[in-house]
């Protein structure tokens, strides 16, 4: 057996080991908060590309949905390089308030006020 198939083959056992632990059900982390020093790369960067408010219907809190017809846009580059896992994070701006949102489940992740 080469190496690359040991490697599968111990991936494969590690996965179905860890699914049996859960019960099979996927385990659910909790999301990646920005620190204070990348929450005000991120107010810099609303401040100088001025992006269109959304309309959410109402206020934002973190772990509501957003709705598919609001606008995310891209965190700058400066406030993902630390923690890769919020290189994917999108975020809206509305009011005062920039909510930071996982594109994927589309759901408010953190406020930063702005």
């Amino acid at each position: 057996m080469t190496g690359l198939a040991r490697a599968l083959l111990l991936t494969a056992l590690l996965g179905t080991s860890a699914s049996a632990q859960t019960g099979g059900t996927p385990v659910e982390t909790s999301p990646v908060q920005l620190s204070p020093e990348k929450q005000a790369t991120v107010r810099q960067h609303v401040q100088r590309e001025h992006p269109p408010e959304a309309r959410t219907g109402g206020p934002v809190t973190v772990g509501m949905t957003v709705p598919e017809s609001v606008e995310l846009w891209g965190l700058p580059q400066d406030s993902v390089t630390e923690v890769p896992a919020t290189t994917s994070y999108k975020f809206l701006l509305t009011g005062k308030t920039i909510a930071v949102v996982d594109p994927d489940s589309r759901k408010v992740i953190q406020i930063i006020p702005n």
